[in-house]
């Protein structure tokens, strides 16, 4: 089971028999049953037949709309869905003893993330330092089960993160890379400047898995919800920082694959130039495909699908 994206320009989809069919620049790329497909994201310049909408949102698969760089403008799914999902999430999210335990166990494992990367990197790197930072991070773990508000939770989760962030200067080779402290909007060197655009990436990964697992991601439970930003999203991006963003970004500055040209530098911001976009998105979508043994097998993206699953069957069994 998996999510079929068709965002490259000359690609067209068309129902065959059972299955999709899918062609680039008139050529068959593949075939794949629909009993395997969990959601469809679909770009700018793909050419979608109207029977395979009307097949997709029969077979209650959601279909959502991208733009060029990836993140969803908007989305159709078939509205005969039970709305006893939403009304459970609702409840839920909206009970503080229910959001705190929740909230719990994804800044637990967010930190167990952060402890098992700073682990593998004092392992590689041979550094007492790094698994120093380690143990001080996963400390932090234990205040986790004490916290008795969100606030000190997110407070818990806060330091946790300065410690974390703390090690990248012994992780990056800092003679090509400086890195003083994680800056968010904007990113002032280029390692932020990655992390923010990785995470840009990530926050679609988990949009396209929420919503083909049927949640309303604008209800959440860790993060505000002010209406501002879809917080169940932002809630739920917390379990993949590490094993898939942060790995992914460290290895690539780690073996030189990015280099200083790809990054274009002002007096209050540092940012991708188009060809650091595009080494970027190569990268990312090679890395996004491989398959994984810790994955059990799977590839990252197939990963955050079931992870998501697994949170909205978390949802459907609570009372």
């Amino acid at each position: 089971m998996g999510i079929l994206y068709l965002m490259s320009e000359g690609t067209k989809v068309s129902k065959d028999g059972p299955r999709l069919s899918v062609e680039r620049d008139g050529k068959l790329v593949g075939r794949m049953p629909l009993r395997m497909v969990d959601g469809v994201v679909i770009g700018y310049h793909a050419h979608v037949t109207t029977p395979v909408i009307f097949t997709l949102l029969e077979q209650k698969i959601p279909v959502i709309y991208a733009d060029d760089s990836g993140n969803p403008i908007g989305h159709i799914q078939n509205t005969t869905q039970s709305p006893q999902r939403l009304f459970r999430q609702l409840d839920m999210f909206r009970d503080e003893a229910t959001s705190l335990e929740l909230s719990k166990e994804v800044v637990a494992e967010k930190i167990g993330n952060q402890f098992n990367l700073l682990k593998q990197y004092g392992k590689t790197k041979k550094s007492d330092e790094l698994n120093a930072l380690a143990q001080v991070v996963r400390r932090q773990s234990d205040q986790v089960l004490r916290a008795e508000t969100l606030d000190e939770l997110r407070g818990i989760e806060g330091m946790a993160s300065r410690v974390y962030f703390n090690a990248f200067g012994l992780i990056l080779d800092q003679g090509q890379w400086e890195w003083k402290a994680r800056s968010r909007k904007p990113g002032k060197d280029p390692v932020n400047a990655l992390l923010n655009y990785g995470y840009a990436f990530l926050e679609r990964e988990v949009r396209v898995a929420a919503l083909v697992c049927g949640l309303d991601v604008r209800i959440g439970f860790l993060h505000a919800n002010d209406g501002r930003k879809d917080s169940l999203v932002f809630d739920l991006m917390e379990l993949f920082r590490q094993p898939v963003t942060d790995r992914l970004i460290l290895s690539l500055f780690n073996l030189k694959v990015m280099k200083q040209d790809d990054f274009e530098r002002s007096k209050d911001d540092c940012r991708l130039t188009d060809e650091g976009r595009l080494m970027w998105c190569t990268r990312y979508e090679e890395y996004m495909l491989r398959e994984y043994k810790e994955y059990g097998g799977k590839t990252s993206r197939d990963m955050i699908l079931d992870r998501v699953r697994r949170f909205a069957t978390h949802i459907d069994r609570r009372k």
